[in-house]
């Protein structure tokens, strides 16, 4: 500690014993320098070539992924660190509510369509959330008493991410309060390290999992046990798939596919030149081969840093990135899939990416799957049991002889 700032011993001699030892042992984990020597680089990066070539879902890779999904072998990771301040709330953001009719939270859509996979394919497939010390025992005690959402406490676990050290404009770490720093969660890349030093992932391999998807709790369209992605990933030999999107323009602010040194990766928006061209978008979407997150779980990944507001305070904030772990794969594919399809992400209080935009997204997805499935195009307001997002050749039976009552929602009861 005797390097360090001197203002961060404010108040220090009034903290017990115990609490001056947390603290110095949280000074310890991180390197103010080396924080301060990202912030020097942030103008220095090379720019990549935008990546071009994609694939996207066949029936052939839907079967090979729903055989997989069968037998147990694909689990799912949610990344569910993120606090509700962006939103205006002052609950984790995966207990924002986000369906129009039953008001489901992202982390109860995310757990019911687990269930309704789990009963589709007759299987109990397995969750994992990354949590931040920020949220974590919310998570946890929110999943109890609402019974997991028709999950056993067996097929859900949890474990958290680390936190990182904010700096002030001075290049300096500050306190949040004696014997505390101002810091947050430390962002997505250490996901899978984190997942197997936690005892997860072993676990899950000696249970003959060998393919994980991975998405974030903030994108209630994306699909926790996609068949069409992991069966892709399987037939390709695939240490990594990308599920992405086509962007709308030059300007939107999203992350983007790219080629560096030979290999597919991505490239944060904020760190491109205002309209990069590349085609493709980066949606936080992945699947990954469980031999190639053992290789690579060891691995510390590079800082990435932004600038942000703690309260009123400007300051910079460092995060890691999961997307770092492609330079590392030696197979890795891109599968491209329509954009009102998987993307509907909640970050904004307001326009774009906000609430009412994410109802819009997922009642315009329910609309266009019962029309589909039952040739009828309701017009009034509805929304559908995830049971419907795994269609068994039962379910689309029952469904197809039915005559359709106008609802506001749709359930099935699995036999």
């Amino acid at each position: 500690m005797l390097n360090d700032p001197p203002h961060l011993l404010n108040g220090f001699d009034r903290l017990t014993s115990e609490q001056q030892a947390v603290f110095s042992s949280e000074l310890n984990k991180h390197s103010l320098q080396e924080q301060r020597g990202v912030i020097a680089q942030t103008s220095s990066f090379p720019l990549p070539e935008p990546f071009r070539e994609f694939d996207t879902p066949t029936e052939s890779a839907r079967l090979k992924g729903q055989q997989l999904i069968s037998q147990g072998k694909v689990a799912c990771l949610i990344l569910a660190g993120g606090q509700g301040t962006r939103l205006g709330q002052s609950i984790p953001k995966a207990l924002v509510e986000v369906t129009p009719i039953r008001k489901k939270t992202l982390l109860q859509l995310f757990c019911e369509k687990t269930a309704a996979a789990s009963r589709a394919y007759k299987t109990s497939l397995q969750l994992a959330l990354m949590t931040s010390s920020q949220n974590h025992a919310i998570i946890a005690e929110y999943l109890s008493e609402n019974k997991f959402f028709g999950l056993t406490p067996s097929q859900v676990q949890l474990f958290m991410q680390d936190d990182a050290p904010f700096l002030n404009d001075q290049g300096d770490w500050f306190l949040e309060a004696p014997g505390r720093l101002a810091q947050g969660p430390d962002g997505n890349g250490h996901s899978l390290r984190k997942l197997m030093e936690s005892g997860i992932g072993k676990q899950w391999i000696e249970q003959g999992i060998e393919s994980l998807l991975v998405l974030p709790i903030d994108n209630p369209l994306a699909d926790p046990f996609d068949a069409a992605l992991c069966g892709y990933h399987a037939l390709k030999n695939q240490e990594a798939t990308l599920k992405a999107m086509k962007r709308n323009d030059p300007a939107e602010k999203v992350g983007v596919v790219v080629s560096r040194e030979g290999k597919i990766t991505v490239q944060e928006y904020s760190e491109l030149p205002d309209a990069f061209e590349a085609p493709l978008a980066h949606i936080g979407l992945f699947c990954f081969s469980f031999s190639f997150v053992e290789r690579i779980s060891h691995l510390t990944l590079p800082w990435h840093v932004a600038r942000k507001k703690y309260g009123d305070q400007p300051i910079w904030k460092f995060e890691r990135f999961l997307f770092d772990v492609l330079s590392h794969s030696e197979q890795t594919g891109v599968l491209v899939y329509p954009r009102e399809d998987v993307y509907a992400p909640l970050k904004n209080m307001e326009g774009p990416h906000s609430l009412s935009t994410v109802q819009q997204a997922l009642t315009a997805f329910d609309r266009r799957l019962f029309t589909q499935l039952t040739k009828t195009e309701p017009s009034h307001l509805f929304e559908l049991d995830p049971a419907f997002y795994y269609l068994t050749a039962e379910f689309k039976t029952a469904w197809e002889q039915k005559k359709v009552a106008q609802l506001d929602y749709y359930a099935h009861e699995f036999s």
